[in-house]
């Protein structure tokens, strides 16, 4: 589920006249709500051009939940926009887990080969290992949504499967269009206007809990139901590249709803 917040995602070219300028740069902030409550924001940045790209989210538990479940991350990645699929240099997921650390980076060869340079903990202490073979042709997390955004810049769909290894697990990112849509006012968001609907689909490949481990094994069992995730992507600004804009899903706590709250283009 973190891999879907950690959404730079796309958004279509009506951008609302109060952010209509162009950018190399943008400052999101996404306000998430679970069962009709706001539980938390979370604040990305992206820039695409034709030397790389970077993105990167952060999010904190703070409040209430906060003090139930302390949790904090900051991810990052960084790379080369060629071929099909982006070319990651790096991959960082810093952040901790009630006050345990949860420290991950990924570095990248020249041709494209991913190597878990930091891990703590490590991932074999109660994950089973992912296999060398099927980590060769992914992409980070973050990565991926920079490939999918990519996807809909040049071609007007979101219709890309993405191999993604995390340092942890390997999966697939599953996006398909669902078609264009007209996305209404509101005042927990500050865009409205045209946006192309993408579902998306989590497919876990390798690197499950272990058997030590049987209610992480639970809970990440249910976390791979076929949960419909729909994401909302359109221009945040006028003449800037694709961004999420919405995100919705469901959730044992009710509906997750994720809408772009503020955009600083610089």
């Amino acid at each position: 589920m973190r891999a879907l917040f950690c959404l730079p995602l796309t958004f279509l070219a009506a951008a609302s006249p109060a952010i209509a300028q162009k950018a190399d740069s943008l400052s999101l902030t996404y306000a998430v709500h679970v069962g009709g409550m706001h539980v938390l924001d979370a604040d990305a940045d992206m820039a695409l051009g034709p030397d790389g790209y970077r993105a990167g989210l952060k999010m904190e538990t703070d409040g209430f939940l906060g003090r139930v479940a302390q949790w904090k991350t900051d991810v990052r990645a960084q790379g080369h926009l060629s071929g099909p699929l982006p070319r990651p240099r790096q991959f960082t997921a810093h952040g901790s887990w009630r006050d345990q650390p949860r420290l991950t980076t990924v570095d990248y060869t020249p041709d494209g080969v991913p190597t878990l340079t930091l891990a703590d903990p490590e991932p074999e202490q109660d994950r089973e290992p992912v296999p060398a073979d099927l980590r060769l042709g992914t992409v980070d997390p973050v990565s991926a949504i920079v490939a999918v955004l990519d996807q809909v810049a040049k071609k007007g769909d979101c219709n890309i499967t993405v191999p993604v290894y995390d340092g942890r697990q390997r999966y697939d990112l599953v996006f398909a269009t669902q078609g264009e849509t007209v996305l209404e006012a509101s005042s927990l968001s500050v865009y409205a206007g045209p946006a192309t609907a993408c579902s998306v689909q989590y497919k876990p490949l390798a690197g499950r809990w272990k058997e030590n481990r049987s209610r992480d094994r639970d809970r990440e069992g249910a976390k791979r139901k076929d949960v419909p995730v729909t994401l909302f992507i359109a221009p945040a600004v006028a003449g800037g590249p694709p961004v999420p804009v919405r995100l919705e899903m469901d959730s044992m706590l009710g509906a997750v709803k994720v809408h772009l709250a503020a955009v600083k283009a610089g």
